[in-house]
């Protein structure tokens, strides 16, 4: 979204000599924005915005410009939108408690996964040449995500460091990207060696590194949803994650929950994990089983069927 009046060019570097109140003024049904930033113009039709979440008002990390501006737009979204969607019941909670709305004019469409992507069968050379790629060890625990401090990551590694050694011997943890300070503190806890830190994972080099993980951990203090645990699912990797904001509802009964605070069960989900087979494939079951409710088939069907009864009142 261009912050300005005039249509500003990147690739011809100018704006252009037409207008927002020009291009968005249209005599739509539905004004739809799969976001939260609107352009500030008058809408002749419906307006239904998009918030996936409230990260910079929920967590302690965000600087107050981040949060003044993201509270400046979602308050805007919010005043200027006959509807909203949002993707988790829990983030439908977040918006109620931090703005004033009629919680019937909410609806919650989660997000989804490409399903056959993450769980099509990946040849052993092709997961050796990613594992080489990135590095890997043999036998690990992975966090796919970023590294923003609500993410909990440094909780993940103090857990880890409170496994046996015997069991750190064998099982590494990798932790996609990571920053100086992640790093300084698996050195402090002198598991530095058995700690991995990768570069930027591509994309289309997911699947094959969730297929390569013996769990996927994820105990995030906040989400809007938690994609990363459907994506593990889907791709056959047993999950750890938080009992907190989205995380219980989207991962089901098909994930090892655990209070992000409390080192200690994490640290003893880790090993449950690590040493029991039978809970492993157990879970691996029920994950399949949870990641086939999120297809963007499902979220697409839901859209079309918001904007049907939305329009209906007007036919």
């Amino acid at each position: 979204n261009i912050p300005v009046k005039a249509v500003y060019s990147r690739l011809i570097k100018k704006a252009l000599p037409f207008y927002y109140h020009n291009m968005m003024g249209s005599e739509s049904d539905i004004n739809l924005f799969l976001t939260y930033k609107i352009p500030r113009v008058k809408y002749k039709g419906i307006v239904v915005t998009t918030i996936h979440d409230l990260i910079p008002l929920r967590v302690a990390t965000e600087n107050s410009k981040i949060q003044l501006d993201y509270r400046n737009d979602i308050d805007y979204a919010i005043r200027n939108s006959d509807y909203l969607i949002t993707i988790s019941e829990a983030s439908k909670k977040d918006i109620l408690e931090e703005f004033l709305y009629n919680k019937n004019k909410i609806f919650v469409i989660p997000n989804g996964v490409d399903f056959e992507l993450y769980n099509n069968k990946i040849e052993q050379e092709d997961l050796a040449k990613v594992r080489e790629k990135y590095q890997l060890p043999d036998k690990f625990i992975v966090y796919l995500g970023g590294i923003r401090r609500h993410k909990n990551v440094d909780n993940l590694i103090r857990a880890y460091a409170m496994l046996s050694p015997e069991i750190r011997q064998e099982i590494s943890l990798v932790i996609t990207q990571g920053n100086e300070e992640l790093k300084k503190l698996a050195s402090y806890l002198k598991i530095e060696n058995q700690v991995v830190f990768t570069s930027y994972i591509d994309e289309n080099d997911k699947p094959a590194i969730y297929k390569s993980a013996l769990a996927m951990a994820f105990i995030s203090s906040y989400e809007g949803f938690g994609l990363p645990i459907i994506e593990a699912m889907a791709a056959g990797t047993p999950v750890i994650t938080s009992n907190v904001s989205s995380m219980p509802e989207v991962a089901g009964d098909a994930a090892v929950l655990v209070d992000p605070f409390k080192i200690n069960e994490t640290k003893d989900a880790l090993e449950r994990i690590i040493l029991d087979s039978e809970f492993r494939e157990k879970l691996i079951e029920l994950g399949y089983k949870n990641a086939k409710k999120y297809t963007w088939t499902n979220s697409g069907e839901a859209l079309i069927k918001l904007c049907n009864t939305i329009l209906k009142p007007q036919l």
